[in-house]
């Protein structure tokens, strides 16, 4: 599994886990994304390219004969671009997850009275609440709510 840094989870990724089907080489949530703003969180530049925001959070199945292919020295020699649009993978060969599963803040959409689409990670793509510029985003108050328990929790380590 990779996931950004960017990520909050609120449900047990066991739940992720129990998706995996071995027929694909990777699995995503296979989002239909275009960026609205020209710029990330950290000033460099938005691009937009086929398969947006799918390599953001992937479950690789080591085992599937394309991904053999990935080797320590494939990775490091290819370009960015090859590695995030799965360039090595034909789309029968991607499988998908629910959307819950890589929630874009500021894209995705909580549906009232609909449980199946509250976010179960949740993905600060343009800007998380670590930022000034994006501390009132939607869903800044779960992050500084486990941010709050991690400090909490490391005070308590600490003495």
């Amino acid at each position: 599994m990779f996931v950004d840094c960017d990520f909050l989870y609120t449900d047990d990724i066991a739940d992720l886990v129990a998706l995996l089907d071995d027929r694909y080489a990777v699995m995503c949530v296979q989002h239909e994304y275009a960026p609205k703003e020209a710029t990330k969180m950290d000033g460099a530049v938005q691009t937009v390219y086929p398969r947006k925001n799918w390599s953001s959070m992937v479950l690789y199945n080591c085992a599937h004969p394309k991904n053999k292919i990935l080797t320590p020295e494939l990775v490091s020699s290819q370009t960015g671009a090859f590695l995030h649009r799965f360039a090595w993978l034909e789309d029968d060969e991607i499988g998908s997850v629910p959307f819950v599963w890589n929630f874009l803040v500021g894209h995705n959409r909580v549906e009232e009275n609909d449980p199946n689409t509250f976010p179960k990670a949740i993905h600060y793509t343009s800007g998380g609440p670590w930022f000034e510029r994006y501390k009132d985003c939607e869903f800044a108050d779960l992050w500084q709510k486990q941010l709050k328990e991690w400090k909490k929790e490391k005070t308590l380590g600490d003495s």
